[in-house]
């Protein structure tokens, strides 16, 4: 009896301090390219993060994920529903601005700028860093002008 309320009150602080501290679980998937490097895709409340496997990081900065079709739209699926639960509205909308173009973008953590553009099926980074197997992280509004151009590129191969 006494080890069942020990159980029950841990788990009440545990959740308490969880509520207390907002803290956010992380949801993600990975996704295997047909080059043979693995995409993870991240996300919580207002960041959608890509990465890579730390044991395939290597001396290069730019890793490009070459998908099959199926994989690719896979991808596309995954990347939107998780833009839509890092964030309230998003609206995919193609870039106004340098602050809205996804292209290129400032890491804080890293000090320093990645790179991202979208092809058929494939997906290129420039890393901001070496030593971090941190690929990209969207914001909102870049996101959206993401979502906008990864969107025509799927509906591109269906036409």
């Amino acid at each position: 009896m006494l080890k069942l309320r020990k159980k029950v009150l841990k788990t009440y602080l545990i959740e308490l301090i969880q509520t207390e501290l907002r803290i956010e679980t992380m949801k993600s998937k990975i996704f295997k390219s047909e080059n043979g490097l693995e995409l993870l895709v991240k996300n919580r409340k207002s960041a959608v993060i890509l990465e890579m496997n730390p044991s395939q990081m290597d001396s290069k900065y730019k890793v490009e994920f070459k998908f099959n079709s199926r994989d690719f739209d896979e991808l596309y699926s995954y990347i939107d529903t998780a833009a839509n639960e890092s964030w309230d509205i998003i609206i995919s909308k193609e870039a106004s601005s340098l602050g809205s173009d996804y292209y290129e973008y400032y890491d804080k953590e890293l000090d320093s700028n990645g790179y991202l553009c979208i092809r058929e099926n494939t997906i290129v980074i420039n890393r901001p860093s070496l030593e971090s197997n941190k690929l990209y992280q969207f914001n909102k509004r870049k996101m959206e002008s993401f979502a906008y151009d990864f969107r025509k590129s799927v509906a591109n191969k269906m036409v």
